[in-house]
């Protein structure tokens, strides 16, 4: 087996285990050496797992499905052709694409339950960011009919209880850190913004939790603090409603990764890179 061949089985294994900066890694270093559909469609699900959804966008766009002769059978390349649209897809959503993404699943067929359920559960996805939440909840009831254990129930809290946590979360804060956070507006909104999502190729991802925009504490010089005339910074912490409800399991998950969300963005605030929020419990 020669050192490209390995590096293919290293990247499915990666994939499988959730090895992300793995996975990214070996795509990115397989890329130029893809010939066959299965190996683009491997090294593009080692983008997206990696959380480099353009460079997965890019490689399927690429040569238009011309790649060398294999010896798949007639059926093998028919389904590796509907993977390759359902990671287009996934690629497109990921991007900020959602009607580009439904576009492209049209004519793919699902197989099996679990399939039509996973199918349903990721138009929901696209509908909401399309702006149409009846659809999206219309389809998140169908994948949860077609396979309740895989795509269970969700549970929904109200931009008004949402605040209320965040309100407790900020109160039981160290007064002076709590102080250091009063500037911070906090907004409570149902899904990240379609124009960051693009303008971003998927770095900012269309199921983000939360998300620090401005500058942090420790980045500023004083004149950034405003203290003179009481100019606003920047700085603003968004947290997704929709997208919290869509992991958790039950109302106090729900309640739970608000403020696990809120946290780990308060803590961009002041300074701290992900190692470090990690480190203090925040993420």
């Amino acid at each position: 087996m020669d050192n490209d061949e390995t590096k293919f089985e290293e990247l499915a294994n990666a994939i499988e285990d959730g090895d992300q900066d793995l996975a990214l890694q070996l795509a990115l270093s397989l890329r130029s050496k893809v010939t066959e559909m299965d190996e683009k469609i491997l090294v593009a699900t080692g983008f997206l797992e990696g959380g480099s959804p353009s460079d997965a966008l890019e490689l399927l766009k690429s040569m238009d499905g011309n790649l060398l002769e294999s010896e798949f059978s007639e059926a093998q390349e028919a389904e590796l052709e509907e993977l390759m649209k359902v990671r287009l897809a996934e690629a497109l959503y990921a991007t900020g694409h959602p009607e580009e993404a439904l576009a492209t699943l049209e004519s793919v067929a699902s197989r099996g339950v679990r399939e039509a359920s996973d199918r349903e559960y990721f138009t929901a996805l696209c509908w909401d960011h399309l702006g149409d939440q009846a659809l999206a909840d219309a389809h998140l009831a169908m994948a949860t009919e077609l396979d309740p254990d895989r795509n269970p129930p969700i549970p929904s809290i109200s931009r008004e209880e949402a605040h209320r946590i965040v309100v407790e979360v900020i109160g039981e804060l160290p007064e002076a850190v709590r102080t250091s956070v009063e500037e911070v507006p906090i907004l409570i909104e149902d899904l990240p913004d379609t124009r960051w999502i693009q303008e971003t190729k998927g770095e900012i991802h269309p199921d983000t939790l939360g998300l620090y925009t401005g500058v942090s504490l420790i980045d500023r010089s004083h004149f950034d603090i405003g203290s003179f005339d009481k100019l606003p910074t920047a700085a603003c912490i968004h947290i997704y409603r929709r997208n919290l409800e869509r992991i958790s399991q039950d109302p106090d998950q729900l309640r739970t990764e608000i403020r696990i969300t809120l946290l780990h963005e308060l803590g961009h605030h002041l300074g701290l890179d992900e190692d470090d929020v990690d480190r203090l419990g925040l993420s």
